[in-house]
């Protein structure tokens, strides 16, 4: 007999049937019912369970229409409900009363469950826990997944599990039954469309179970979680398979909505764009996937989290991909509608790079893996999750490894992803200029925590192209940020030269990970070759800095030259003025882990790198002895060999030079200069005999030369292809000189650029027969420094006059004895008209040079038609000076009308005393370009007395007047000395001379104190406003994307002359931004200048020599980073500060004179100066990946 059910429920089904939305939103999807007044099995654990039931797809799809009819609806009924509840209330309550309508029976089941595939069923194992012990019962449809109390109450909502008569025999019972229907017995139903992960129970017991985590209902945030366990472990794994294949099944026929909710989804993209670099906010979508947290446990009681079968609107958790992090998020229980900052959220962030482990499967559809993460120097962490999305999260990270790291060999990636099923990844990069060292370098410092560090990319090297870490200005990298730099570069073959010159790794020192990971060590090269197992053992123990060089010389095969360059901090300013004496054994125990892992891998023929710069850093002898036994060895080839400065004795210079002679066949270049010990004669000249093909030596100060014998054989000079020679601090006796002589007149010397003849005792009578054998206009850069030129000085200014010599000369530190030999070298300067380079720094008489005397150099200055750089500094030393003298101010006001000098340096020639001779020069020139006078004690009047001529020049775009320790003490001088007016009109009182009027006082002083500092600031901004307008006239000249013309020797000179004249050249280069979008990133520090675009990437600035180090500018000249050179930045290898732009100010009021202030001249300076109004500065300074739309 079929059953009757009331009209009004007939009613409703259909209405609810016709009126069901086609796509369900998520706050239709998900439901949570309230839970029932009674019990009506009394179990507790009955009541939690049935309190889960969640509606079919069919009742989530019409839950929008009955939401809209909620004001008729008693407060008691649930909003929305399973329709196995809602078909047993109505039919406890209308079955007696409505017997006889019925039209509706089971057939109203029929849209949903009477029709509905099931595709298996079967039992659970018996809880044998339970007084009365059933078996449950599982029912898995293609829309849902059913747990009943008994396979009863499975057959009544599912007729279509047993024969015809079986169902109407269980109908029938079920009319008398009336409210103890089997229905009753249901345990929960999950939605296949919510569920978040199906996998294994790993519970301490031996049971056999499946966990299933699936979203609460609707509007409840959170997750539920049942454990479903089975008799034998192939019904565990069949059930599991089936399960998973259905709900793969039903996302293919309707992919389900998103099952986030948006106020998770924007505070989700709130915690990503607080942890991730400000360049990737914005810019990528986040990948956010539910996962399941599962809880592996290993003792043999079970815990009560795994007695808990089921567990309702816990805690849900996310795995989100962002940019470069990854983060595992745990969302305590909410709902939907709650604000997204008042979710409660437990969030982790891992670096993406430092993910060490990725486990899974795709052979079984295993939705378990396990991801760790491990940074260095910390402690790894593990997590285990699981997920339906979990092919796509593989998919995911795969793709964002190859982003981060496009270099990095596909086989490495498969040490970390351990991913069984999944073939070999053939996964192409594009767009990875430099080989993504930047997205690596980003990604590598996010993942670390630390700010960006200061990097650029130069063109302009042997081995090029070359990366180079640009050293901090007063700061040291942390060693965290110096690792991201280490793995970023790792296996990068694109790069050819890796330079750390100027930069302090000894925070790296001695440091131990000692939780070792895949990624500590490179055992592989890109290319497939292993270290042995020694070699491995031998690193596993090793410091990080010794495993990081390792593995930058070994992995991408393609680096070719490392420069270490005093990386540990001795010849910075600080180190070099401090009292404290270095402790050198530390020292030299740092270099050993530099300098060793360099030997083992040449030991091991596995050395690419054949250029190794290891000057300004202690060696200890035995790490000399060890390298030197590497360096016979006849499968061992380096070309570039440099340990200059670095503290090594006798037996350290001769073993090394003794291992040379190993190398003859391949050696270019070799400078082991300015190092304590000496090297034996006979041995240094056998073993230049034995090179082949040097092209640079640097042996300053290494040997001492026997008396009537040559450094050098004639006939090994003329077999070298020499570019640079430096004999420096080496007292050449004639035999040497003869050499050297016939060399340089021989074609075989036409390569030459540089010879280096530093104190080497010659007097102007060698050096001019060295000249004349030069030739006339030599291209060449001679340095002759600190030589005794008084004597023979008549046939030095013959040969100048007569133009025989180079055109770039340097003659500094020299003191001439007598006057006039002096004067006799500037007439010959004065016709000579090859040399365009000319730097006398340091150069003087022992007296003042006579008035007389200053009109010659005058002469120059008006005559000389050749000269485009000029140094004439003088010297300031605790024990020497070197001036030429007061009346040598005068002589600059021959330079208003010289036409060929465009840089010019002219420091500590105490031009404060005249200082309109040289404002007057500077108002009239029209060739500068640059101007460097520092260190002659300018006080504010000098200053802004220098400003306001530089305003009548329109050429000069550089102007540096004050180093900026000198511009500190300066200002601080100017503060503290000043004589500030107290007003004496009023007369005081007797009362008020009892009267404490100190702290008024006080005041005063501190408002003009603030005051003088604003006046610096003014004079700042001026000259500020005067350096950009010429520098923007100069840009218009040569039009927008043109760089100027270049004139022969221009890049020469400017690298010899260093400072300004450098800075200048570099920016007068063509400057667009590179096609391929790299910045050069210098994180919170000051900025660095645009560098030049070549077709093959950026050029860096090179370097300048020490002694011609020149600053710059910084936004406030009260700063101790402050200076007046407001145009760009001096190269990184000089001691100076970095610049900082300031904002273009409006142009100075044309009455804006030295008014502000009266300036007594006296001996105090600034101290008589006293200010009259108050007057403000001008102006102030202001202070990724594409993935599918559906990521979720």
């Amino acid at each position: 007999m079929p059953l009757l059910v009331p009209e009004k429920w007939k009613r409703m089904t259909v209405s609810s049937s016709r009126s069901r939305p086609t796509t369900p939103s998520p706050q239709d999807s998900l439901e949570v019912p309230e839970p029932e007044p009674k019990t009506p099995r009394g179990g507790g654990l009955s009541r939690a369970l049935r309190s889960l039931s969640n509606p079919s797809l069919d009742s989530l799809n019409s839950s929008g229409m009955r939401r809209t009819n909620s004001a008729k609806r008693l407060t008691k009924t649930s909003a929305s409900s399973s329709m196995i509840e809602r078909f047993q209330r109505r039919y406890s309550r209308d079955f007696n009363s409505s017997i006889s309508q019925s039209e509706v029976s089971v057939s109203s089941l029929e849209p949903t469950y009477h029709t509905a595939e099931v595709l298996r069923s079967g039992h659970l194992k018996t809880d044998v826990t339970l007084l009365k012990a059933r078996s449950e019962y599982l029912v898995l449809t293609d829309q849902t997944l059913i747990k009943f109390g008994s396979i009863d109450a499975a057959r009544f909502v599912f007729p279509q599990l047993g024969p015809p008569e079986a169902r109407r025999r269980s109908l029938g019972s079920q009319q008398l039954m009336g409210s103890k229907s089997p229905i009753t017995d249901i345990r929960f139903e999950v939605p296949l469309q919510s569920i978040v992960g199906v996998f294994n129970e790993e519970g301490a017991s031996p049971r056999f179970g499946v966990e299933v985590w699936w979203f609460s209902q609707w509007p409840r945030l959170g997750y539920c979680k049942a454990q479903l366990f089975f008799s034998q472990p192939q019904d565990r794994d069949e059930w599991l398979v089936s399960i998973q294949r259905a709900c793969r099944a039903k996302n293919r026929r309707s992919p389900a909505p998103s099952m986030i909710p948006e106020n998770l989804k924007i505070r989700i993209n709130h915690i990503v764009a607080a942890n991730e670099p400000q360049q990737a906010t914005g810019s990528t979508q986040n990948l956010i996937f539910p996962v399941a947290k599962r809880y592996i446990w290993t003792s043999q009681k079970a815990t009560p989290n795994e007695e808990t079968q089921l567990q309702v609107d816990g805690s849900s958790f996310y795995l989100v991909i962002g940019p470069y992090m990854c983060y595992f998020l745990e969302v305590l229980k909410a709902d939907h509608g709650t604000a997204p900052g008042d979710l409660r959220i437990k969030s982790t962030a891992f670096g993406t790079v430092t993910l060490t482990r990725f486990k899974a499967s795709v052979l079984s559809h295993e939705q378990r893996f396990v991801m760790s993460f491990r940074p260095p120097f910390g402690r790894e962490t593990r997590l285990d999750l699981a997920s339906s999305n979990y092919r796509r999260i593989i998919e995911a990270l795969t793709r964002m490894d190859r982003i981060l790291k496009p270099m990095w060999p596909q086989h490495f990636q498969q040490h970390i992803f351990d991913i069984r099923g999944l073939p070999p990844p053939l996964q192409l990069t594009s767009g990875n200029d430099l080989g993504g060292i930047e997205q690596s370098l980003r990604a590598y410092c996010a993942a670390y925590g630390v700010s960006m560090p200061q990097w650029s990319v130069n063109w302009d090297h042997g081995s090029q192209p070359v990366f180079r870490l640009i050293p901090l200005k007063g700061e040291t990298y942390t060693p965290l940020q110096l690792m991201a730099v280490f793995r970023s570069l790792r296996y990068n073959g694109y790069f050819k030269s890796i330079s750390f010159k100027d930069v302090d790794l000894s925070s790296l020192a001695g440091k131990i990970d000692q939780s070792q990971g895949n990624d500590a060590i490179v055992h592989t090269s890109i290319n497939g070759y292993k270290i042995s197992e020694e070699h491995y053992e031998h690193l596993t123990g090793a410091p990080v800095l010794t495993q990081e060089l390792h593995s930058l010389a070994f992995a991408s095969e393609s680096v070719r030259s490392i420069d270490l360059t005093n990386v540990l901090g001795l010849q910075t300013r600080g180190n070099q003025q401090s009292r404290t004496q270095p402790d050198y054994t530390k020292l030299c125990k740092t270099s050993s882990e530099m300098l060793r892992p360099i030997t083992l891998l040449a030991r091991g023929q596995l050395q690419t790198c054949h250029t190794i710069n290891m000057s300004g850093n202690p060696v200890a002898v035995d790490d000399i002895e060890e390298f030197a036994n590497v360096l016979v060895l006849d499968t061992v080839a380096f070309r570039s060999l440099k340990f200059a400065g670095c503290r090594l004795g006798d037996e350290g210079l001769s073993t090394l030079w003794t291992a040379f002679a190993g190398q003859a066949g391949s050696l270019e270049v070799i400078d082991t200069s300015n190092n304590q010990g000496t090297i034996k004669h006979e041995l240094l000249k056998y073993t230049l005999r034995q090179l082949q093909y040097l092209r640079r030596l640097n042996i300053a100060g290494n040997t001492r030369l026997n008396p009537g014998q040559s450094l050098f054989e004639e006939a090994t000079l003329h077999t070298w292809e020499l570019e640079e020679l430096d004999l420096s601090n080496i007292t050449l006796n004639d035999a040497t000189i003869d050499v050297l002589c016939g060399y340089l007149g021989a074609e075989a010397s036409w390569n030459l650029e540089t010879l280096r003849l530093n104190q080497c005792g010659l007097n102007s009578k060698q050096v001019a027969l060295i000249f004349r054998c030069m030739g006339q206009g030599r291209r060449m850069v001679v340095e002759i420094d600190g030589n005794r030129l008084d004597e023979g000085i008549d046939d030095l200014c013959d040969v100048l006059s007569l133009n025989y010599g180079p055109w770039s000369l340097s003659i500094q530190m020299v003191e001439f004895n007598l006057e006039t030999s002096f004067v006799q070298l500037w007439k010959a300067l004065t016709v000579n008209s090859v040399i365009e380079c000319l730097s006398l720094a340091g150069s003087a008489t022992a007296d003042a040079m006579s008035t007389a005397s200053c009109n010659i150099i005058a002469e120059f200055f008006s005559k000389n038609e050749s000269v485009r750089f000029l140094d004439i500094s003088g010297f300031d030393a605790r024990l020497d000076e070197g001036h030429l003298g007061r009346e040598f101010s005068h002589t600059l006001k021959a330079i208003r009308s010289n036409q060929t000098i465009e840089h010019l340096r002219v420091r500590s020639q105490m031009l404060n005393i005249n200082i309109g001779d040289l404002a007057d020069a500077i108002s009239g020139n029209k060739t500068l370009h640059t101007l460097d006078c520092e260190d002659n004690d300018f006080n504010l009047s000098n200053f802004r007395h220098l400003v306001r001529h530089l305003g009548d020049n329109c050429t000069i775009r550089k102007f540096s007047a004050f180093t900026p320790t000198e511009l500190e003490n300066v200002v601080k001088k100017a503060v503290m000395t000043a004589n500030f007016p107290v007003n004496q009109s009023r007369r005081s009182s007797m009362m008020l001379k009892f009267r404490n009027d100190k702290p008024q006082i006080s005041n005063i002083e501190g408002i003009l104190a603030q005051q003088l500092k604003e006046e610096w600031d003014a004079a700042v901004a001026e000259l500020t406003f005067v350096l950009e307008r010429n520098q923007k006239s100069f840009e218009e000249q040569n039009g927008a994307n043109l760089s100027p013309p270049d004139r022969e020797g221009d890049n020469i000179f400017a690298a010899s002359f260093g400072g300004l004249a450098l800075e200048d050249y570099e920016s007068s280069r063509k400057r667009p931004q590179s096609e391929t979008g790299l910045v050069i990133e210098v994180g919170e520090g000051p900025m660095l200048p645009d560098i030049q675009t070549t077709p093959g990437g950026q050029v860096v600035m090179p370097a300048r020599t020490n002694s011609t180090v020149s600053s710059d500018a910084a936004v406030s000249p009260t700063s101790a980073a402050g200076s007046f050179a407001l145009t760009g930045e001096t190269p990184p290898d000089g001691g100076s500060i970095s610049e900082k732009l300031l904002p273009q100010f409006a142009a100075a009021p044309e009455d804006d004179h030295d008014g502000s202030y009266t300036f007594l001249d006296g001996p105090l300076g600034d101290s008589d100066l006293v200010m009259q109004i108050y007057r403000r500065p001008w102006g102030e300074t202001v202070s990724c990946i594409r993935e599918e739309d559906d990521g979720n």
